[in-house]
């Protein structure tokens, strides 16, 4: 596997109440991912730093998905619809023992 793929995950104009869904699925999963994660280091009572880099990102992904909920907010106060792009890029690269 040497090649990079490229895929469309989201495309198109939304309705506010339609990006909300469709942000708010992917940050949720993402979360839910680092969250799920980060417990399974506890049980495995690893104190390390790959807990705290996911505590950290869901961190990030909640601060990010506030403020993409008021540039929704806004868009619907202004009657305005919202552009989402979203691409997948998988590149194989080697990886890092740790």
């Amino acid at each position: 596997m040497s090649k990079v793929q490229n895929y469309k995950l989201v495309e198109g104009q939304f309705s506010p109440s339609d990006a909300t869904n469709i942000l708010f699925a992917l940050f949720n999963s993402k979360i839910n991912f680092h969250q799920l994660e980060s417990f399974r280091i506890q049980e495995r009572n690893f104190k390390n730093r790959d807990n705290i880099k996911h505590e950290e990102r869901v961190e990030e992904l909640k601060d990010a998905y506030k403020v993409l909920k008021a540039l929704i907010n806004d868009a619907s106060d202004e009657n305005m619809d919202l552009e989402i792009h979203g691409t997948i890029i998988l590149k194989p690269v080697v990886r890092i023992p740790k």
